[in-house]
């Protein structure tokens, strides 16, 4: 793993971002598939992933004003769009129709 803090670690801080917005959009249409039920599982695995881009630099000073902002928006999404799985998880649990059904 490259250093954190160095131009190495803020080129591989560039290159997280970047698998970070690819992923979150990936996980976007990967949970609207899972709900509208053409997926028989949640894609529990690049969540995984994502969280652990998230700890990786969490736990790092970014220098950079625009790339702490990037990553502060990206994690700020995914924590938004995590919040409405979880509930759609839970009302599928138990029953529920949830947060994506009764639109349309």
């Amino acid at each position: 793993m490259e250093k954190p803090g160095g131009d190495s670690g803020q080129e591989g801080l560039e290159v997280d971002l970047q698998r970070f917005d690819g992923s979150l959009r990936k996980l976007e249409i990967e949970y609207t598939l899972y709900f509208g039920g053409q997926r028989a599982r949640p894609p529990l695995e690049l969540r995984a992933a994502v969280e652990r881009i998230i700890t990786r630099w969490e736990r790092t000073s970014i220098e950079s004003s625009s790339a702490r902002f990037r990553f502060g928006t990206l994690v700020q999404r995914f924590r938004t769009y995590a919040t409405m799985w979880d509930r759609g998880m839970r009302a599928r649990e138990e029953g529920r129709t949830g947060p994506f059904r009764g639109r349309g």
